[in-house]
């Protein structure tokens, strides 16, 4: 072979060698996007009737207006910002009485601290404490007023859907959440009720905190976790004025009844949280089909090959992770979301966040949101409503036979509920009495599976 000719075989296998090296990228990522939407696809269709991934299959039944508080004059348009709602509901927080809604003169079952209305500067220091309730009572009626009118509101309407673009994700996700300009009619509550428990209006006390409790369960009606959080959130509030009022037995049989009833109607917010887990699914999901119709210019052509394989490979590591750890694990549909399945969702979110798959992953990994704090505030508020119930039952006991019982066995069979219908999910209720003979309620949890922290529901040794 001559010289010339081995020069021209060298050229041809350096030109060869430097389109494969160019090409091999492309055909690598033309396969692989195949293989991942394919597998997208398949996944789609095997998961799809057995949990679907509409946000549609998720939503409350329609009612009629006339039962929804969200078209109440009160409530209408209160997500809008400048709506008669929105200030209406923002006028909570200028009460004269305890502007900006404060609240650490609260009871605390926690400290066993009671209320004191000490802790409220709008007042001086130097008056009675008779005579600070009484100031505060009148500062407090401008506020008073627009309770009872939100009472009769929750009377009438037992529904809040609000008519939030369900079908659009980006406008969902833009939209305001109404929970803080609730939470401030929520402390209204508070303040009425333990103004009236130091005012010795007992059923005063008991109708504000059945309102309370009923704003608090309306506003977790929609399945949005910002909603399931607000409703945890609201009724604190209310159950930190009933300990109040239990603490100084300040109920007769009548009210207790009532109160155990309204307690009895709340459902456990774990037994909620999958269900708003796959709505938060469905929003990431409808998400980046948004992005995916922008890349392709609005829906009018197709997505270019490579955003469509970026965005599958986010679809498919997002709802298999959150299968496989927290609504599916093993392959069978989860009844209750677990400490551990959130905990194990929470790693592989730790694990797409590192090297090159935070880039491959990041639309999915910048929306999906945590689920291990919401959790822990959902037990706290289930733990409570527990303590709550059996705390009822105690009290009613004790204004039926004069003392506490020795024992939750020893419980008044006339109480509201029986005591197997103080159901729990899985926690144990440790009841004991101290040596001055108040009682003391704890709610504890199979290890590594509750909150932070137990909850404990004790009485102190004396009443301010």
């Amino acid at each position: 072979m001559s010289e010339q000719k081995r020069k021209r075989s060298w050229w041809k296998w350096l030109l060869s060698l430097t389109v494969l090296a160019l090409l091999t990228p492309v055909i690598v990522l033309l396969v692989f996007k195949a293989s991942t939407e394919k597998a997208w696809e398949q996944y789609e269709a095997e998961w799809h009737s057995r949990d679907p991934f509409s946000i549609s299959d998720y939503l409350p039944a329609p009612v009629p207006k006339s039962q929804n508080l969200a078209f109440h004059p009160l409530l209408e348009d209160l997500e809008k910002s400048g709506s008669p709602a929105h200030t209406w509901f923002a006028s909570f927080r200028a009460n004269p009485a305890c502007p900006g809604a404060q609240n650490d003169f609260r009871a605390n079952p926690a400290t066993m601290q009671r209320s004191d209305l000490s802790k409220i500067v709008s007042v001086a220091l130097l008056d009675s404490k008779k005579e600070r309730v009484a100031e505060l009572v009148r500062l407090n009626q401008p506020v008073s007023d627009q309770l009872d009118q939100l009472s009769e509101a929750l009377a009438q309407r037992p529904h809040y859907h609000v008519p939030h673009p369900w079908h659009d994700a980006f406008l969902l996700l833009e939209t305001e959440s109404s929970g803080r300009q609730i939470l401030s009619a929520a402390h209204g509550y508070l303040l009425r009720a333990t103004l009236n428990l130091h005012s010795e209006n007992p059923s005063g006390a008991a109708a504000d905190i059945t309102s309370c409790l009923r704003l608090s369960s309306a506003v977790g009606q929609d399945p949005l976790l910002m909603n399931l959080l607000a409703e945890c959130s609201l009724r604190s509030l209310a159950l930190s004025a009933l300990w109040d009022g239990l603490a100084g037995n300040s109920w007769n049989e009548e009210t207790l009844r009532k109160l155990g009833k309204e307690l009895s109607t709340i459902p456990p917010a774990r037994d909620r949280l999958l269900k708003v887990i796959r709505v938060s699914r469905a929003q990431v999901l409808g998400l980046i089909d948004r992005l995916q119709d922008f890349s392709a210019g609005g829906g009018s052509g197709k997505a270019p090959a490579l955003t469509r394989f970026f965005l599958a490979a986010n679809r498919l590591s997002y709802c298999r992770d959150l299968q496989e750890c927290i609504l599916a694990p093993g392959g069978n549909l989860a009844q209750q979301a677990t400490r551990s399945g959130i905990r194990h969702y929470e790693e592989r979110l730790q694990s797409r966040a590192q090297g090159l798959s935070k880039y491959i992953n990041a639309p999915s990994l910048m929306m999906a949101p945590s689920f291990s704090g919401p959790f822990s505030s959902i037990l706290e508020s289930d733990g409570a409503i527990l303590a709550a119930r059996w705390a009822i039952e105690i009290e009613l006991h004790r204004v039926i036979h004069g003392s506490y019982p020795p024992t939750l066995e020893d419980v008044t069979p006339t109480a509201v509920k029986t005591r197997g219908a103080a159901g729990t999910r899985g926690q144990k209720v440790v009841y004991k009495l101290k040596k001055d003979g108040t009682p003391v309620i704890s709610i504890e949890w199979p290890a590594g599976t509750g909150p932070a922290k137990d909850t404990v529901w004790s009485y102190p040794t004396s009443n301010p």
